[in-house]
């Protein structure tokens, strides 16, 4: 058995390099890992706390210096509404209301605005839209923590915790999802994770479905990924077939019968409960940075392929439990592969989704110190979340450069695709450092809140998000915005850097990494601080190429 070297992970516990397994082993369930777990726990307990407030923090502050384009979005007005509604005497008219009230009506089951409400009611002197992303602040950081306990009962190693947790929170990709757009991702997740939390602990399959399913009272996502908890109930290989079989069923009704406890007074009430969550959301128009922008401009955006993108990507989750399950795929590698091909078939995949797809990269990558993989997610979602699509207001002439951006992402999420499939139990041979990967991360993050935190030195009247960049006479005011700014992210790269330190301190950082913190912070400052999104950049660089 080989341990890798105390000195180049920060001197913390070792990981043995057979400990990366697609099950749990037996050990996990034994009293010494709980104590280990225990010990460890009030060991950083201190640590932990500084992450989570400082990720609260810096949230709470960019909040309030954001743009109203992001602070006060559509989403979050109808977030707020929802509360509202849910919180009242009149709670079960939620959804015919919300479509009465707003331009962009609530399109969710009901959870989500029930746990708003009470802090619409405690809002008073704080604005609502603020509070109105507390609930998705806290559930950042219960998963956060949820992260760390789980890759520590699988790697029994203090630093790859560490990592889980400081990747999940101080990520660009977490922060836009609830910062800038208020959207609440974390919720459902936080209940798949539990849910394969819990089943890998042996607890049975009931708590688990029922975890699920509270997911889907979040968001509608949350059933794809309970597929691969029902294929794994299918290949218990020690179980007779009708035994399986009763399981699936019993699992089944159980995650049917809460959602429909649930929903079974909106839907009483009038049609709308099942029109905005089905209809709806099925109907909504192309939002991605995908291939499919391809496929679009080719044919039409209402293509067949594109009208029947919901059930295909429904086919193709299916498709993965099931054959993932017979391989011995374990739930988190299966929720991975979902996530890719969520993002290389679903029409509707907008910047604060791409949060969906950390946990399980987290959770598979983290055991198999595979870091370079992990390091390269995370710099893909920091970029495509805010790089530039085929925006309404684009010249039309230009779908097909929008298009080759859209195939370049899909190859890579196709790419790490077909290497995980490959490849989904082999640890890292070289055991990389995770430092790099922590340091990315951190140092996006820090460069995005300081995006925002600067946001107010260019406060302008133009419009939020086209061109012209920077308006006449505003010259001046930007460069000092941007100075400023450059500042900020030096000082956020050191914060990272010394972060990064205390979870692994080798291999020293590369200039690579460096790089892709000064690559994309200026695509940052464009979108957070001048709020032009990447489109009116590239738009603008494309006028001149023409010329």
């Amino acid at each position: 058995m080989s341990f890798a070297r105390a000195s180049e992970e920060s001197a913390l516990t070792p990981v043995s390099s057979t400990s990366v397994l697609t099950h749990l082993a037996p050990a996990a369930e034994s009293g010494s890992q709980a104590l280990l777990l225990t010990r460890v726990w009030r060991m950083d307990a201190r640590w932990l706390g500084g992450i989570a407030l400082l990720y609260a923090t810096l949230s709470v502050a960019t909040a309030l210096t954001l743009h109203a384009y992001f602070a006060r979005t559509w989403d979050v007005v109808t977030f707020v509404g929802a509360g509202k509604i849910a919180g009242s005497l009149d709670w079960v008219n939620l959804y015919a209301q919300s479509r009465v009230d707003n331009y962009w009506p609530y399109a969710y089951p009901p959870l989500h605005a029930f746990i708003v409400a009470p802090f619409m009611s405690l809002s008073g002197f704080l604005p609502e839209w603020l509070m109105a992303r507390v609930p998705p602040l806290l559930f950042d950081l219960a998963l956060g923590v949820l992260l760390y306990v789980i890759v520590m009962q699988k790697t029994r190693a203090r630093n790859l915790a560490r990592a889980a947790m400081a990747v999940w929170l101080l990520n660009p990709v977490t922060w836009y999802d609830t910062t800038a757009q208020g959207h609440f991702e974390a919720e459902w997740l936080f209940f798949v994770a539990l849910a394969y939390f819990l089943f890998e602990r042996q607890r049975g399959w009931i708590v688990p479905t029922l975890a699920l399913a509270v997911g889907f009272l979040f968001k509608q996502n949350a059933i794809l990924f309970a597929l691969p908890l029902w294929a794994l109930l299918f290949f218990e290989r020690e179980k007779t077939m009708p035994r399986r079989v009763a399981t699936i069923l019993g699992s089944f009704a159980v995650f049917a019968l809460l959602i429909a406890l649930i929903s079974l007074p909106f839907m009483l009430r009038s049609n709308d409960y099942w029109f905005m969550n089905v209809q709806y959301v099925s109907a909504v128009p192309l939002q991605t940075q995908s291939w499919l922008v391809g496929l679009a401009g080719i044919f039409t955006p209402d293509n067949l392929f594109l009208r029947a993108s919901s059930g295909l990507t429904f086919l193709a989750a299916a498709a993965i439990a099931l054959f993932g399950a017979r391989r011995g795929m374990n739930l988190w590698v299966m929720g991975l592969l979902l996530a890719l091909a969520f993002f290389l078939l679903s029409k509707k995949a907008v910047g604060y989704y791409y949060a969906m797809l950390t946990p399980f990269a987290l959770v598979t990558l983290l055991p198999l110190q595979r870091a370079r993989a992990l390091t390269l997610i995370v710099v893909a979602t920091a970029f495509i979340f805010v790089a530039p699509y085929f925006a309404s207001w684009a010249k039309p002439t230009h779908w097909g450069w929008y298009a080759l951006l859209g195939v370049v992402n899909s190859a890579l999420w196709l790419g790490l695709f077909l290497w995980l499939w490959r490849n989904y139990a082999a640890p890292a041979q070289a055991a990389p450092s995770t430092r790099v990967t922590v340091f990315v991360s951190a140092a996006l993050f820090f460069a995005v809140c300081a995006a925002a935190l600067v946001q107010p030195l260019v406060a302008s009247s133009t419009s939020p998000i086209r061109a012209p960049l920077i308006a006449p006479g505003g010259e001046m005011q930007t460069l000092t915005a941007f100075f400023v700014f450059a500042l900020l992210v030096s000082a956020g790269s050191f914060a990272a850097r010394a972060l990064s330190r205390a979870i692994a301190r080798a291999p020293a950082l590369s200039f690579g990494a460096y790089t892709v913190v000064i690559l994309l912070a200026p695509l940052y400052f464009l979108t957070f601080a001048m709020t032009k999104e990447a489109t009116a950049g590239f738009e603008l660089l494309l006028k001149l190429i023409e010329t």
